[in-house]
């Protein structure tokens, strides 16, 4: 503060000092600017000079990035989402989501393997002998035990194997024959053929046919017989 006598008068000034009053006093000192802002001094105040991602009187305001960039400059589809400074959508980093994180860095496949990233996600390539999805199994195929020529497959989870039988075979390892007998009969083999015993209400070769319960008309009073399997039903002649 300096002071002045002129004319019996006293003069004070809160934005300057020195003998002439010359010397514009610092109001930096005790500036309030936040978040790495820079004090610029003025006459009796000052203001602060923002870093880019901060506004404000005192840089305490975040500043929207995404309402900044337009038109929208996030890339590889990624939709803007401001968080301090930038936001970066998932699988991308950098200020305009061009960069794909490497889901690899970590190497979540098992050694021997090979790790092929993508885009938040990633792939382990197995050697052979090994499956699963961070090639961690031993793979079950690799002794075949599918027969008739079937198509074995390897659960990518647990590793045990799975047999894609051909039309006629069944089991586990496609190593059931067909039963040429239909409707639940009972295959008896002879020589250089087979025989069917068939379930009572069927007959034929191969227990194909259902035996027909109206063949010897079993229904009175001129009534007609309807067939089913193992049964039959009597429609009655009206009055009857």
């Amino acid at each position: 503060m300096a002071e002045d006598v002129t004319r019996g008068r006293t003069i004070y000034s809160h934005s300057f000092n020195g003998t002439n009053c010359e010397v514009n006093i610092d109001d930096c000192p005790n500036h309030r600017c936040q978040n790495g802002a820079t004090c610029m001094d003025g006459v009796n105040t000052y203001n602060c000079q923002c870093p880019p991602e901060w506004t404000g009187q005192f840089c305490t305001d975040d500043v929207d990035e995404c309402s900044r960039l337009q038109p929208n400059t996030c890339q590889n589809g990624g939709t803007c989402s401001n968080t301090r400074n930038y936001g970066t959508p998932n699988g991308w980093s950098g200020p305009d989501c061009s960069e794909n994180i490497d889901d690899c860095a970590d190497a979540p496949c098992i050694t021997g393997s090979t790790c092929i990233d993508r885009v938040a996600s990633f792939v382990c390539s197995c050697p052979p002998s090994k499956t699963g999805l961070l090639c961690h199994n031993d793979d079950a195929c690799t002794n075949n035990l599918c027969k008739m020529g079937a198509q074995c497959d390897t659960n990518p989870v647990n590793g045990k194997f799975n047999c894609n039988c051909p039309s006629g075979y069944k089991g586990s390892t496609c190593a059931d024959e067909p039963n040429p007998c239909e409707h639940g009969g009972s295959c008896k083999n002879t020589e250089g053929s087979f025989t069917c015993n068939c379930a009572p209400v069927y007959t034929g070769p191969r227990c194909e046919w259902n035996i027909n319960k109206c063949g010897s008309n079993p229904c009175k009073n001129h009534a007609t017989c309807l067939d089913h399997i193992g049964d039959y039903t009597c429609f009655c002649m009206a009055g009857t």
